[in-house]
């Protein structure tokens, strides 16, 4: 994209849009990517076999008497290699898959809270460009308002302190917009920073705050709870510890390891073939405390699968209330109190303009209105903001045990 303003000014950006640059962007999910790769090369590493070992040796040399020298040495030349047995390559593979499973969760849910990162900034940026715009026609109506008490002052139809109350409204109503006009640029840059640019390059971000979407009902919601990547991590955390288990007991049946090899006798200048065979002893107490040791975390990992269960439902619940709280609110401001206060500012205006009302009290119905205006702003923003809470919570996980 071209960084001019005049160019930036002219392209806006979605939501959508936002979070697909987002989603590419993220040096946070292009590390969770690499620790993907990282694993998928450990299972390949896992699943190749024990080395083959070379080896040599020399004995009977620079001793006493007759072996002082290597006249009567023994050289001999080993090539060994160690005989899996039990499965222990299918065990670690199973378990190699398992932590794959694991780190696809990760990124999943990496890149869920990068989509409800940016959606909560891209849902700033429409409450700023909202509270902008408010601030804008509001300057805007305290210039002309000044400009009438002036009138009305020189021409002795009201006091000269109305002009000083009015004035002293332009400078709050300019205020708020110039304040209004760092917090968006602030929005627009933390938004933007997400993929990786310093300098926003969109102009606009496309959405209002009069666009309020609906919500499924909250059984639906909580239905989709069990297949959130949150919770599906437990059940990719119990596939990893049964990996865990096999590879433990396979590890109860001892590998074979075999060497065979040629030996130089040097005082009868003859050769030999010479072999080895030996396997470890002991492993079924290690094999028991590993058994043992999966079986406890086993138990823990359940007994914290019920325990944050029942937290996700908890926070589901309390962010369920606090959205339809919103939704009311925002529907009783939009239809109730802001057309009140409109009428109410009318009245008052028409009211000052034929000297009934004081400049105070037009002065106070138009801050009422301005202050609902802001009002719905914020209400509305939170709607959203809870909105995207639920969806990140109840989104459906992709991932799925091995």
């Amino acid at each position: 994209f071209a960084s001019s303003p005049a160019v930036a000014d002219a392209l806006s950006l979605t939501m959508n849009e936002a979070v697909d640059r987002a989603v590419a962007g993220s040096p946070a999910l292009g590390a969770e990517r690499a620790a993907i790769t990282a694993a998928e090369q450990q299972v390949r590493l896992d699943g190749l076999a024990p080395p083959m070992t070379v080896g040599g040796e020399m004995e009977n040399f620079a001793g006493t008497g007759n072996l002082s020298g290597i006249d009567d040495a023994e050289f001999t030349l080993r090539v060994g290699k160690t005989f899996e047995l039990g499965g222990k390559r299918e065990a670690r593979l199973a378990l190699g898959a398992s932590k794959v499973a694991l780190q696809g969760n990760e990124l999943e849910r990496r890149r869920l809270d990068v989509v409800t990162r940016t959606k909560h900034r891209f849902l700033d940026v429409v409450a700023q460009q909202a509270r902008l715009s408010l601030a804008e026609q509001e300057s805007a109506l305290a210039r002309e308002t000044r400009d009438a008490v002036a009138y009305r002052v020189e021409r002795g139809a009201s006091p000269e302190a109305d002009l000083s109350l009015a004035e002293l409204a332009v400078a709050r109503a300019e205020l708020e917009q110039e304040d209004a006009g760092h917090e968006l640029e602030s929005a627009r840059v933390a938004l933007s920073v997400l993929w990786g640019e310093r300098s926003p390059t969109f102009g606009r971000a496309a959405g209002s705050v009069d666009t309020v979407p609906d919500v499924p009902a909250f059984e639906t919601l909580t239905q989709r709870l069990e297949s959130n990547p949150d919770q599906q991590l437990f059940a990719l955390e119990a596939a990893r510890l049964d990996a865990q288990r096999r590879s433990a007991e396979a590890s109860r049946k001892p590998d074979l390891s075999g060497t065979f090899g040629v030996r130089r006798l040097e005082a009868f200048d003859d050769q030999a073939l010479v072999m080895s065979i030996a396997m470890p002893i002991g492993l079924g107490q290690r094999s028991d405390l590993a058994l043992s040791r999966g079986r406890a975390e086993l138990e823990s990992l359940e007994g914290r699968r019920k325990a944050v269960e029942l937290e996700r439902y908890q926070e589901l619940f309390a962010r369920y209330q606090e959205l339809r709280h919103a939704r009311h609110e925002l529907e009783t401001l939009g239809e109730r109190m802001i057309p009140a206060a409109e009428r109410a500012f009318a009245l008052a205006r028409r009211g000052y303009d034929e000297a009934r009302y004081s400049f105070l009290q037009f002065a106070a119905a138009r801050n009422v209105l301005h202050s609902l205006q802001k009002d719905r702003i914020a209400a509305a923003t939170r709607y959203r903001r809870l909105l995207a809470d639920i969806e990140r919570a109840t989104a459906v996980s992709g991932v799925s045990a091995p």
